[in-house]
């Protein structure tokens, strides 16, 4: 097994599910969110990671986004999460919950 793939590929997969847990908190700007996740080492986040997976919430009805003007220069977004997205980010916390479990159970020999 290659160490790099398994996690970059756990990375990959746990994204949409960190994101829409962080604009579960409140709507933030795209800037915002790519200097919280930065703190999460594990993640190893580029900027670049997260625009496309802002785009396909948005386009997926999870997220939606608006423009306001900036004191610091162009315009910034917005995204928010939408109804569906809450309720979306709460049916993949719960799963997320019932797999950690079970790993949990797992690496323990339960």
């Amino acid at each position: 097994m290659n160490l790099n793939n398994w996690q970059s590929q756990l990375r990959k997969g746990l994204l949409d599910t960190v994101i829409l847990n962080l604009l579960g908190k409140g709507r933030c700007h795209g800037y915002e969110m790519v200097q919280s996740l930065k703190q999460i080492r594990a993640l190893r986040i580029r900027e670049g990671n997260i625009y496309p997976i802002l785009a396909r919430l948005e386009t997926d009805g999870l997220a939606t986004c608006h423009q306001e003007p900036s004191r610091d220069g162009p315009p910034r977004k917005y995204y928010e999460l939408t109804k569906l997205g809450r309720e979306t980010v709460a049916e993949m916390n719960m799963h997320w919950d019932e797999l950690t479990q079970s790993m949990q159970t797992i690496r323990k020999g339960s």
